[in-house]
This record gives C-alpha cells, structure tokens and sequence, in this order.
C-alpha cells in the first residue's frame, strides 16, 4: 500500500513549494542504469536526462553513459570537487530517514532554501527547486533557481543530518 501511494505521488499531479509539477519528481540512479543496459536504441535517451547529475551521483559507469552520446559527458568533472564536504557545507538535522522524504516535505524544502540563501539570490522568495531531482541511495543532486542564475548542489543524508554541497552555479 505505501508503495503505491508514493507512486501516486509522483505520477500524478502534486504541488511542492508553490509549484505545480506534472512529471516525475525524482529520477532513481539505479532505474536509469537499467534502462541504458536494457535499451536496443542507447543514443535515443541522449536527451531523456541530465547525465552530469548521474555521473555526479555515481561516475562508475560512464563508459555506458557515453554511448548515449550526450554531449556534456565531461561537464561532471567540473562540478566533482564540490562533492566532498569544503567550507560550502551547510546543512540541518533530521528525523527523515530517507533523502525522498526530506524533497517531500514542505518545511524541509524550506530549509534548503534557508540554509542555501548565501548562495542564492538574496531574495530567498524569488528561489525556486528544478525538477526533477536526481537520487542514488541516500544522496541527491538538485538544482535551484531564481529569474537570471541556477545553483547545483549534492547533498547527502547521514546519521540523521542533511548536508549539502555547493557545486557550482550560472548566471544567465
């Protein structure tokens, strides 16, 4: 029954810090492996995700994310330093016990925002998270915006602590 409730919640409409959202929030590392072991076509899902955010999550495999013939494959390294914790750590403490839980929750979402405001916009209100959010285990690569930049970030939970790593950022 739980599992088909958190289905229903992706699949279908929902609404998350004020956005409406119509697709997927989350795209699981290990189900995109899949579908590029599986797929007779690997060059048709160049397109279908960002492969940076799953190099990021997990770079072991990118010899099969290259058949895709993405073309930003090498754009992960510049964003691989911010991985590991640097002075750019900011993060809380949780009761969640899974990372799905925390981009779920409406008083999370706005902690992430809180905690990664001196990277932001300073007009928190004008942030908002990009979807989809890109998850292997209990790590995530996300993105939030503001009307001219988008910030990239890899958090991780541990031990009942969500930590979250600038990774880099564009001004547009």
């Amino acid at each position: 029954m739980q599992k088909y409730l958190l289905i229903a919640l992706i699949a279908f409409q929902i609404q998350i810090n004020g956005q409406t959202l119509e697709k997927e929030i989350f795209i699981i590392y290990e189900e995109v492996l899949n579908e590029l072991q599986s797929t007779e076509n690997i060059t048709g899902l160049e397109n279908k995700y960002d492969f940076t955010f799953i190099l990021l999550l997990d770079s072991t495999n990118i010899e099969l994310i290259e058949k895709t013939r993405y073309q930003h494959v090498d754009e992960f390294r510049n964003y691989a330093p911010g991985l590991s914790l640097t002075q750019q750590t900011v993060g809380f403490v949780t009761d969640k016990r899974e990372i799905r839980e925390i981009f779920q929750d409406q008083n999370s979402l706005k902690r992430i925002l809180d905690c990664t405001n001196t990277y932001n916009s300073p007009n928190i209100a004008m942030t908002k998270f990009r979807y989809p959010i890109y998850i292997k285990g209990n790590q995530a690569i996300f993105e939030t915006s503001g009307p001219t930049w988008s910030d990239t970030y890899s958090a991780i939970l541990k031990n009942g602590v969500f930590q979250i790593n600038w990774l880099g950022g564009d001004i547009e």
